[in-house]
C-alpha cells in the first residue's frame, strides 16, 4: 500500500524519485501506447504521468493521419490506433489521488485552461495607418519595419462571409491540413475543427495552417485579393506547381498561435485578420528572442529553431524580461493587415478564435537577402537570423564576464558539425567594448571589430564561405526552392523583367555565383573568336548540373559538377565517343552538335586562361592540379570510357573547390531543351 499525503511520490516511484517531474514526463512520451497502459498500473503517480492530456495529444501526432476528437487525446489516439473500442473503459471515472503536488504539471495544466480574454487592446509599439500610398510604404516601411494598416480588407466578402458559421456552412466536408509540431501530416474536415476546437482544453492547440485551400476550396480564392502594397511577388514567374508554399488560410482557437520563428527564405509577409484578435511579438533581424535557440548545420545550411509555444512564452518568458528586452508588440484586431519586413522575428498568439490569410513574397526590397539565403553554406545564414554571433571563429567566456542584457552564444552545446545561437538579450547586437568584450573576431572580416550588426545586404554577404561553388554545391533542404529551381526562377526572370536585370544581376551573384561562370564565359568567348553574348544570353539557361550559356548559335558549357576528377573523365568520354563516330562513319554524326571547340579554364593568380584540349593525350594542366597516376596515360584517349570506369570504380572522395574546369563549345540544336522534353 503506498503512504498518502506528502510521501506519495517517493513511496510511488521508488528510485526513480530522483528524477524531476519534467524528465519523467519525457520518458514517458518515449514510450508505445501499449507500454504506456502498463507503466500506468504500476502506481499511483505513474497513473497520473501516464493520462496526461499532454502525452497523449504527442502520440496522437506521431501517428498522424485524418484527424476526428473523441472528447480526449488518450480516447483519440486509442480508437486510431485500434487499441479501445468506442464503449471501453475509457468511459470510466478517472481516478484521484490526494498527496502528489508537482509544479511542472501544473504550469502545463494552468496553460492547458488559462484564458487570455484580460488581454486588453492596446496600441503597442506597431504604427497604425489606415491606407498607405505605394511610395510611402515603400520609402517607411518596406524592408524597414512592421506597420499595422486597416481599410486593406474593407471591400473584401471574406469580411462577412468567413465568420465560422458561414464557413462551417459552406465548407463543412472540405478537409484542411493542420499545422502542428509534428513528423506527420494531420487533415481533418473542417466540422470536425470546429467540433474539436470547442472541447479542447490544450497547451499548443491544432490549428489549420493549410497552403493547398485554393485546391481544396477554391471559391475562397474569390473572397479575398493581395492589397495593392503587395502585389509585386517575383515568384509569380513561376508556375503555381514550381513556386514554393506562398498563401496559407489559417483558423485557430484561443491559446493556439505561431512560435517564434523567421518566415521561410527571408520572404516578406502580410497576414489579414478576419475574425478575433491575434497578439503579436516580433524583433529585428539579428535578434534572437529569449528562449529560442537556433541550429545551424554546417554540413548543408539546414537551420532548425528550438523555440516553446507561443502561449508557454507569453506566460513564462515574457514577464520576466527587461523593458528594454521587450519586443515590439501589438494587438491585430479583425479587418486589420500587418506587414512583417523580410528578416523579422515574430510570435503570434490567438487571444481568441480567429479566421486569417497569409501570403509571403519576393519583391525588390527583399529579392537580394532572398537570393542570399539560398546559397550554400552556413555562416551567412545564422548571421541573417542571429546576426555578429553567428561568425565563426568567436567564442564566448563564461558568463559572468558578459553584462547583464547581452546576446550570449551558447558555446558549450557547439559540435563539429552544428551552433547553437542562444539569444537572451537587448535588441541590438552591438560591437562595442563594453558588450563584446570577451568575443574574438575571426579572421572573415578584421573591419567587423568595429562595426555594428546590419541587414543591409552588403553587410551579410560578406558572410558568404568563399569555398563553396554556389552552382554545384548541395543546397540546404530549408530552402524555399531546390538549385535547379532556382536557376529556373532567375533565369525566367532575367528574361521576363528586363528592367529589373540590374538587381536580378545582384541576386544572381548570390545565389548561384553567376558573376564568376560569366567571367568563365567571356575567357572562352575570347579564346576561340566567339560573339560576344547579348543581355538576353548572360545568365545560364536550363537546369542541369553544370553552367551552360547559349551565345548566338553556340552552346558553352562549363564542367563543374562532380569536382576535377569527375568532370575532366566527362569530358574526355564525350570527346572520345565523336572521334569514334567520325572514324567509323556513323550516322548518328549527323544528328548530334558540332564540337567547335573543348579544353579546359584554369584561375591562376586572380585571372582566368584557356587550355585548349581535344581529348588527346595528357595535358599539362591536369598534372599540376590533378595529378592521374594511369597507367594508360599515353593512350590515345587518356581520359576516355576505360579510365572513366576505373576512376567510378575507385570510389575516392574528391574536393570540388580546384580552380580548373572543363568545357566545350558546340553548334545549338534546334527544339527544346531535354529537361522539358
Amino acid at each position: 500500500m503506498e503512504s498518502a499525503g506528502n510521501g506519495r511520490r517517493d513511496a510511488a516511484l521508488g528510485g526513480l524519485a530522483v528524477l524531476p517531474d519534467e524528465l519523467l514526463c519525457a520518458v514517458v512520451d518515449l514510450l508505445q501506447p501499449t507500454d504506456i497502459g502498463r507503466l500506468a498500473c504500476v502506481s499511483s503517480v505513474m497513473y497520473i504521468l501516464c493520462n496526461e492530456e499532454p502525452l497523449w495529444m504527442s502520440k496522437y501526432l506521431s501517428v498522424g493521419g485524418h484527424f476526428e476528437y473523441k472528447g480526449s487525446w488518450k480516447k483519440t489516439t486509442l480508437a486510431r490506433l485500434n487499441l479501445c473500442s468506442e464503449n471501453s473503459e475509457l468511459e470510466q471515472k478517472a481516478r484521484h489521488f490526494d498527496g502528489f503536488n508537482s509544479l511542472y504539471l501544473y504550469r502545463r495544466w494552468y496553460r492547458c485552461f488559462t484564458t487570455l480574454s484580460s488581454y486588453s487592446f492596446d496600441n503597442g509599439h506597431v504604427e497604425r495607418k489606415d491606407d498607405l500610398s505605394l511610395d510611402h510604404f515603400r520609402s517607411q516601411y518596406d524592408g524597414k519595419g512592421p506597420v499595422l494598416l486597416g481599410k486593406l480588407a474593407d471591400s473584401w466578402p471574406a469580411r462577412t462571409k468567413w465568420s465560422m458559421q458561414q464557413l462551417v456552412h459552406d465548407y463543412g466536408e472540405v478537409t484542411f491540413r493542420i499545422s502542428q509540431r509534428s513528423p506527420k501530416k494531420i487533415i481533418m474536415k473542417l466540422k470536425d475543427y470546429v467540433s474539436y476546437m470547442e472541447l479542447q482544453h490544450d497547451e499548443d492547440p491544432l490549428y489549420i495552417f493549410d497552403d493547398k485551400f485554393g485546391e481544396s476550396a477554391p471559391a475562397l480564392l474569390e473572397d479575398y485579393r493581395v492589397p495593392h502594397l503587395f502585389q509585386e511577388d517575383l515568384f509569380d514567374v513561376l508556375d503555381y506547381e514550381q513556386r514554393p508554399a506562398f498563401r496559407w488560410f489559417i483558423i485557430g482557437p484561443e491559446r493556439s498561435g505561431a512560435s517564434w520563428h523567421v518566415d521561410p527564405g527571408l520572404t516578406s509577409a502580410w497576414n489579414t485578420l478576419l475574425c478575433g484578435r491575434k497578439r503579436w511579438a516580433l524583433y529585428p533581424p539579428g535578434r534572437v528572442p529569449g528562449g529560442v535557440t537556433v541550429h545551424v548545420s554546417a554540413e548543408d545550411g539546414d537551420v532548425d529553431i528550438e523555440t516553446p509555444t507561443s502561449l508557454q512564452w507569453w506566460l513564462d518568458i515574457y514577464p520576466h524580461l527587461a523593458e528594454h528586452e521587450k519586443p515590439l508588440e501589438c494587438t491585430q484586431l479583425p479587418g486589420e493587415t500587418i506587414f512583417v519586413p523580410s528578416g523579422w522575428w515574430h510570435c503570434v498568439l490567438n487571444l481568441e478564435t480567429t479566421v486569417a490569410v497569409t501570403q509571403n513574397f519576393v519583391n525588390q526590397s527583399n529579392f537580394e537577402h532572398v537570393c542570399l539565403d539560398m546559397a550554400p553554406g552556413h555562416c551567412h545564414k545564422g548571421v541573417c537570423r542571429a546576426g555578429l554571433l553567428a561568425v565563426p571563429g568567436k567564442s564566448v567566456g563564461d558568463m559572468e564576464n558578459h553584462p547583464p542584457g547581452t546576446i550570449t552564444w551558447n558555446h558549450n552545446d557547439m559540435t563539429s558539425t552544428e551552433e547553437r545561437l542562444k539569444g537572451l538579450g537587448s535588441v541590438t547586437a552591438s560591437n562595442s567594448e563594453s558588450q563584446c568584450s570577451s568575443f574574438e573576431f575571426s579572421d572573415v572580416d578584421k573591419s567587423l571589430e568595429n562595426q555594428v550588426f546590419s541587414y543591409d545586404i552588403g553587410f551579410l554577404s560578406q558572410f558568404l564561405e568563399k569555398e563553396k561553388d554556389h552552382y554545384t554545391s548541395v543546397w540546404s533542404p530549408t530552402n524555399p526552392i531546390g538549385q535547379r529551381e532556382a536557376r529556373e526562377w532567375l533565369r525566367r526572370l532575367w528574361v521576363l523583367k528586363p528592367e529589373l536585370r540590374g538587381l536580378i544581376w545582384k541576386g544572381a551573384c548570390l545565389a548561384i555565383n553567376v558573376d564568376k561562370w560569366y567571367a568563365c564565359l567571356e575567357e572562352i568567348r575570347a579564346c576561340h573568336s566567339l560573339p560576344a553574348p547579348s543581355e538576353d544570353e548572360k545568365l545560364p539557361v536550363g537546369t542541369g548540373s553544370n553552367p551552360v550559356f547559349i551565345v548566338s548559335d553556340n552552346v558553352i558549357k562549363i564542367n563543374a559538377e562532380g569536382g576535377l576528377g569527375y568532370s575532366a573523365h566527362g569530358l574526355g568520354t564525350e570527346l572520345e565517343f565523336y572521334d569514334l563516330l567520325r572514324k567509323v562513319g556513323s550516322p548518328l554524326i549527323n544528328h548530334i552538335p558540332e564540337i567547335i571547340a573543348s579544353g579546359f579554364l584554369v584561375y591562376e593568380d586572380g585571372v582566368y586562361r584557356t587550355v585548349p584540349w581535344n581529348g588527346k593525350g595528357m595535358p599539362d594542366v591536369l598534372a599540376k592540379y590533378y595529378p592521374l597516376e594511369l597507367s594508360y596515360a599515353n593512350s590515345c584517349f587518356p581520359l576516355g570510357l576505360w579510365s572513366k570506369q576505373q576512376f567510378g570504380m575507385d570510389g575516392s572522395a574528391e574536393s570540388s573547390n580546384r580552380p580548373i574546369w572543363p568545357y566545350m563549345v558546340t553548334r545549338k540544336c534546334k527544339g527544346d531543351i531535354f529537361a522539358h522534353v
